[in-house]
């Protein structure tokens, strides 16, 4: 199965962007159970949990961050079928949160 990848272009800078997904409790309220398992700030994460990986980059991008979320389901086939959905919905909803939050005023 292929993997999951959602990309946007947000108004915000790579370091704003960063604070809000680098680490396990950010990332927790979308994806779950997951851990940090390399981070070089403020371009790229990696993550993993029970049953998937993934990799968040962040690349200055006009004026302002392209991000690329690409994730992997683990397991056997039927099982993967059930994480790529529910990975795909969780991608987009962190993507909505941090697009919402880029257009909010301080």
């Amino acid at each position: 199965m292929a993997p999951v990848e959602v990309e946007r272009t947000l108004v915000k800078s790579p370091p704003e962007l960063w604070s809000e997904i680098a680490s396990s409790e950010a990332l927790g309220r979308w994806l779950g159970d997951v851990s940090v398992e390399a981070a070089e700030s403020p371009s790229r994460l990696e993550w993993k949990r029970s049953d998937s990986t993934g990799v968040i980059e962040l690349e200055a991008s006009g004026w302002g961050t392209k991000i690329r979320a690409v994730a992997k389901a683990k397991g056997v086939p039927w099982e993967r079928v059930n994480s790529h959905r529910e990975l795909e919905r969780s991608l987009e909803e962190l993507m909505d949160h941090l697009g919402a939050k880029s257009l909010q005023r301080g």
